[in-house]
């Protein structure tokens, strides 16, 4: 992925997202909202002037003397009375999110009035719009969810920074190739590391770019953490992520479900609390609080792959024998560190899996919510062994061929 740099000085523009947003000035009024410069002083382009292609080829040539996003305008796209607009007729759905945060919908109205748009962050959003739609629905949804985790239980955070943080948590993802944005394939080791670049990216850009507060710019950049170190791209644990952060975590986790077939609420819930010590045990409780007032319903009948949580509980098992084994081996302190992670990582999975408290049980004798439950159980562990491999192989990149390939049977076992 080409470098993104938004120090004045020294900006290169990033082709990723300037294609899309050439792409976007063909359905809305983008201009240069003061002339572009080069870092020698050289006007490329003049104040005024709308987005072109001639102007990507002057951009891809020179540095710039600021970002381009500081220097351009979206004069449409989304704007103050477009988001409350999609706000209101989302409210107004029948989703279980919307339902759930109905009572709330006064509230969140009112703060949204007050939120600030800045330039930088209507430029992107409207390039979002224009380029994936669904990317910008996710992040209205996204909004509205984080307002009302802020709202619930006295959260100590500012439910108008939740909601600007819900609203701005993926613009990093315009500066990602698209081919990596398609959500229909999984990604590979190399898709992985250009995803897991987005929070930064959208750290660094709001940091650089807008006068909007270091707790947000900060807590965009943690919005795929978790406490256990688990998440990316720092792998941040406990208290060295923010509370902000926490519920833009809680709110992406809960947005993964958004599109489940039923009872997204429930399933989110369940995500948020099967792995010990990933979220915090507050944010549990309020999506599972909002499913029951969405008044969510189990399915009607549960399919339950015959053997699948055992072939899990085998998985985590040889893993663990695995790992086990490599441990007392000489070797680096980096290779010796990922031995341990997967060592404590098969741990916590191997207590979820225990928690759930039903093996032994007879099939009959389960009920609707026990069936659909180790539905989702194995779900979200199988989800976890394919994250804890990811993670496994991208720490072994920096390590050299024979320690690398003395790792290798850790997450060859780790697939399930």
């Amino acid at each position: 992925m080409t470098a993104v740099s938004f120090s004045p000085g020294e900006s290169q523009t990033n082709p990723d997202f300037l294609a899309a947003l050439l792409n976007a000035s063909e359905i809305y009024t983008i201009v240069a909202s003061q002339d572009i410069v080069d870092v020698r002083g050289l006007k490329l382009w003049a104040k005024g002037l709308p987005v072109s292609t001639i102007l990507q080829q002057r951009l891809l040539e020179r540095k710039l003397r600021y970002p381009l996003e500081s220097c351009l305008m979206a004069e449409d796209g989304v704007t103050p009375f477009y988001l409350m607009e999609q706000l209101k007729a989302f409210l107004d759905s029948e989703h279980s999110i919307a339902k759930a945060l109905r009572p709330s919908a006064l509230l969140l109205e009112k703060q949204l009035k007050q939120i600030p748009l800045h330039s930088v962050a209507q430029l992107l959003l409207t390039t979002l719009l224009a380029t994936r739609s669904g990317g910008m629905s996710h992040a209205l949804h996204a909004m509205a969810l984080a307002g009302g985790m802020a709202h619930a239980q006295s959260s100590p955070v500012d439910i108008r920074l939740a909601m600007l943080g819900g609203l701005l948590h993926d613009i990093g993802e315009v500066y990602i190739q698209p081919l990596y944005l398609d959500d229909e394939q999984p990604l590979d080791l190399l898709g992985h590391q250009h995803m897991a670049a987005h929070p930064r990216i959208a750290q660094l850009l709001l940091r650089a770019t807008t006068d909007y507060p270091a707790t947000l710019c900060r807590a965009v950049g943690e919005h795929h953490e978790r406490l256990n170190g688990s998440g990316y791209p720092a792998r941040l644990t406990g208290e060295a992520i923010s509370p902000l952060g926490l519920i833009l975590a809680a709110t992406e986790t809960t947005m993964g479900m958004f599109h489940a077939p039923n009872a997204p609420l429930t399933r989110a819930s369940f995500a948020l609390r099967v792995v010990p010590d990933e979220f915090p045990s507050r944010y549990s409780s309020v999506v599972f609080n909002m499913a029951r007032a969405a008044n969510e319903q189990m399915p009607a009948t549960v399919s339950l792959p015959a053997d699948a949580l055992q072939n899990i509980h085998a998985t985590l098992q040889q893993a663990q024998q695995t790992a086990q084994s490599l441990q007392p081996t000489a070797g680096s302190a980096e290779r010796r560190a990922i031995v341990n992670l997967a060592l404590n990582r098969i741990d916590r999975l191997r207590m979820a899996w225990n928690s759930l408290g039903i093996w032994g049980v007879q099939p009959e004798q389960l009920t609707a919510q026990d069936r659909f439950e180790m539905v989702l159980a194995g779900s979200e562990l199988r989800t976890r062994l394919y994250e804890l491999q990811r993670e496994c192989m991208l720490l072994a990149e920096k390590l050299g061929a024979e320690e690398k390939a003395a790792l290798t049977p850790i997450w060859a076992d780790l697939k399930v």
